[in-house]
């Protein structure tokens, strides 16, 4: 049976991406984690993701710098991530592609209902 959904976790802190993978694992998804941003686009390069979700601070580019490139290699949303949110990163995620940025600590009852949202079902 194909995944659910191939999803994108970007972030390095490695407790983040194991607990996003282990919830969406569990959830059918097929899931693979990026601890950088250049670590990411080089993956979007040779695989499909249908949902990428990408923490703001991140070593070299940050989450804000690295959503046009992703976006140009990848036409799976970006949801951003971020323990350091405020209104205004907010927006420049959003004017800079993504599809919207949400701040840590995470529901993730609440990201598998927006995943299924930007699925379709």
């Amino acid at each position: 049976m194909p995944p659910r959904a191939r999803i994108l976790i970007v972030d390095d802190d490695p407790a983040v991406v194991g607990a996003f993978g282990l919830f969406f694992t569990e959830k059918s998804c097929a899931v693979r984690g990026a601890s950088s941003a250049r670590e990411a686009l080089a993956l979007v390069e040779r695989e499909k993701f249908d949902v990428i979700f990408l923490d703001h601070v991140l070593p070299g580019l940050t989450g804000l710098q690295a959503i046009r490139p992703l976006l140009q290699k990848s036409a799976a949303p970006i949801l951003m991530i971020t323990g350091h949110f405020d209104p205004g990163l907010k927006q420049d995620a959003l004017l800079m592609g993504a599809t919207d940025c949400l701040a840590k600590p995470l529901n993730f009852v609440e990201l598998e209902a927006r995943v299924l949202a930007l699925l379709g079902g």
